[in-house]
């Protein structure tokens, strides 16, 4: 039984020194590369309990130092081990429990105690081979580094007890369990009366318990690693996408606010200019002396009325003043209308379903992807016929805009058809935008999901 649960307690730490090597190189978590170191002196711990081994290492010592050095090295060596493994199993302890985020101070002051214990006994081992004294790093050992450890033990339990978090209850229960062990093995071995055949198999036990529970509590310490990484992706991810919306929208806004400065400069300086020089004309022609000059002035007059027409469109589709009076839906069909009226190009607006409401910022970036359209179809298609189609359905809206033309390419580079435009407000309000194929003809199809517009 004792070969058996000593077999399975070496097995179970060369299993998970493997395992911590590969999840430390993987994330980077100190904690397991401790956990690892803990676990090598762990076994040397464990096989330094085994007579064979402990007698085969000090008769591998006798032909170099003699028989009562190599008993001597033997002996402060066999102290020296659990000291190593104390030192990082107590660093692991700290890393584990996450000292090191949530009680920095502790953290280092107690960090620093056990390394400076650590290498003060390395001194003390040194020391005492010189001095070929045994005995004495045993009581050093025994009344002062067990001693302080315990103090250190007791102090990281109740601060893990209280600052830590739920993989706690993973580590204070494999401690439990395995201080229990020990005690129980360490009764049998000076308590002849409790009749205990072999009670370091229950040290082995509790070493193995506490093993199982330890993994645990680093499994669940991944998952949480795991889980706080990827709340920082998405909220990188979110914060960049976020910068690249506020970019866009104010890119979006400066060419709204070119567009309405181009729009009232076209309203009250140039059309200002031609209804004055219509003017004068109207009163040259009322004066006018000159028989044939009187068809010049009439050619004249209609030639600027027709360009103050054409200038207040311009006016208008640079600053529709529909959008922010009437609603998406009636500026979409005066747009519809007065292109055909100019072009003589028939285009039918519908909408369908029950309206959704709109940020008139959104409204304007749905109208110009429109309009930027619809100004392609009347350059490049050759259509006869066109439609605009709006269509709500909660959450979701989509705009058609089809033709029985040709139809056109929107690229991204450079010869592209006003694409950059459109891509620029599509990218904006996180819509989709995709090529239609009908049997008459071609068009684009714009979807747009309320739930996923920026706030504007």
């Amino acid at each position: 039984m004792e070969v058996f649960v000593w077999n399975m307690s070496i097995s179970f730490q060369l299993l998970f020194i493997i395992v911590s090597g590969v999840i430390f190189l993987y994330l980077r978590d100190k904690s397991f590369k401790y956990y690892g170191l803990y676990n090598i002196f762990l076994i040397i711990y464990v096989l330094s309990r085994s007579d064979s081994v402990y007698y085969g290492f000090e008769d591998l010592l006798k032909p170099i130092f003699g028989s009562e050095d190599a008993e001597m090295i033997t002996t402060i060596l066999n102290f020296l081990v659990p000291i190593i493994f104390y030192t990082f199993y107590s660093i692991f302890a700290f890393y584990f429990l996450d000292f090191d985020k949530n009680a920095k101070k502790y953290f280092k002051r107690t960090k620093w105690v056990v390394k400076f214990m650590a290498y003060l006994f390395v001194g003390f081992a040194a020391l005492c081979m010189t001095m070929r004294n045994a005995d004495f790093f045993v009581t050093l050992y025994l009344y002062i580094y067990v001693p302080v450890m315990l103090v250190i033990f007791v102090l990281t339990l109740l601060r893990a007890i209280q600052r830590s978090g739920e993989h706690k209850f993973f580590f204070l229960i494999g401690v439990v369990v395995f201080v229990l062990c020990a005690l129980i093995a360490l009764a049998g071995s000076f308590i002849p009366s409790l009749g205990m055949e072999n009670p370091i198999t229950f040290f082995f036990i509790g070493n193995i318990i506490e093993t199982i529970f330890f993994s645990l509590g680093l499994a669940h310490k991944v998952k949480l690693i795991n889980e706080e990484r990827n709340r920082v992706n998405i909220t990188v991810t979110r914060h960049r996408h976020q910068q690249q919306i506020s970019k866009l929208q104010g890119l979006l806004e400066g060419e709204e606010k070119e567009r309405k400065r181009m729009a009232e400069e076209l309203h009250d300086g140039i059309a200002g200019d031609l209804s004055a020089i219509k003017y004068n004309l109207a009163y040259l022609t009322l004066n006018n002396k000159y028989p044939e000059n009187e068809e010049v002035l009439r050619d004249v007059t209609q030639i600027i009325d027709k360009s103050c027409i054409q200038i207040r469109e311009i006016s208008h589709n640079l600053s529709p003043s529909t959008i922010t009076n009437f609603g998406l839906i009636t500026a979409l069909q005066n747009f519809c209308m007065k292109i055909e009226n100019i072009y003589g190009i028939p285009i039918s607006f519908t909408s369908t379903g029950e309206r959704i409401e709109l940020d008139k910022v959104i409204e304007t970036h749905i109208y110009r992807i429109v309009q930027e359209l619809v100004n392609n179809i009347i350059k490049h298609s050759e259509a006869k016929n066109a439609e605009v189609t709006i269509t709500h359905r909660h959450p979701h809206i989509t705009v058609a805009v089809k033709d029985d033309g040709k139809g056109f390419e929107m690229r991204r580079n450079n010869k592209g058809i006003g694409f950059g435009n459109i891509d620029s407000r599509i990218r904006f309000m996180n819509a989709k935008f995709s090529k239609l194929e009908t049997e008459n003809g071609s068009g684009f199809l714009i979807e747009i999901n309320i739930d996923h517009l920026p706030e504007t």
